[in-house]
């Protein structure tokens, strides 16, 4: 009778201590969880400062549509403004003049991503629907030479030979933003002295074939969720 006292007992206080334990590793997988959650919060600051970039973005379908002069000027103008406070915070300085080329043929300009081409400049050569992607605008993010963080008011207008020399601090990165109508944000990172006004782009030839101008480095699909988050919220509205 003692023995199977004993055994009861012993079973009783096994039950409270895996209780204990359990309750124990639910509270760590919540603390790591947390933790996890509050390290996707980032910054362009941090952002600016790490070169690695993943893909962020969902699997989305937006309808392709051609965009009107006015229209595409108006959104990237929108998200400009929203780029500059987000400027501030990374202590950088924000501007439109991501993409600028010099005298040329009649071919299309694009850029080259993980998803493919996207068109840049429409020459209809071979045009508008020769094109899955197209985009919208662009910024860039820089360290400004001027100090003036978020918008530049004292800011040089580059030449395009020149690229970013008179706006950037030497050694720092040039953070391009290009805005795609299929809702994603393509980033190109790279120093101030190897990053110009063209860097990232290439040209069809003028009968719309690929030729000999093309990209000599990839966009990205840029890890800046904000970024993402306020480009879909903007292209949504037309």
């Amino acid at each position: 009778m003692k023995k199977a006292i004993s055994i009861i007992i012993g079973l009783f206080i096994l039950n409270g201590c895996s209780v204990e334990k359990a309750s124990q590793i639910e509270k760590e997988e919540n603390t790591v969880s947390t933790d996890q959650s509050s390290k996707k919060e980032s910054t362009l600051n941090e952002a600016s400062t790490d070169e690695e970039s993943v893909e962020v973005h969902d699997d989305i379908e937006m309808s392709v549509k051609e965009y009107t002069s006015e229209e595409k000027q108006m959104m990237t103008e929108e998200f400009f403004n929203w780029a500059v406070d987000r400027a501030k915070i990374g202590n950088l300085a924000v501007t439109t003049l991501y993409f600028q080329h010099g005298a040329a043929g009649r071919g299309d300009w694009y850029a080259l991503t993980p998803d493919g081409q996207v068109q840049v400049q429409n020459l209809d050569n071979p045009g508008f629907e020769s094109f899955d992607i197209h985009a919208i605008g662009g910024v860039v993010f820089y360290t400004p030479l001027s100090g003036d963080y978020g918008r530049d008011e004292t800011a040089p207008t580059p030449g395009i030979a020149e690229g970013y020399n008179r706006l950037a601090v030497e050694n720092t990165n040039i953070h391009k933003y290009m805005l795609a109508d299929n809702g994603v944000v393509y980033e190109l990172i790279g120093k101030k002295e190897n990053v110009g006004s063209s860097t990232g782009f290439g040209e069809y030839d003028d009968d719309g074939t690929v030729g000999s101008l093309n990209p000599t480095v990839q966009f990205i699909v840029s890890k800046d969720q904000d970024a993402q988050n306020e480009w879909r919220r903007i292209l949504n509205k037309y």
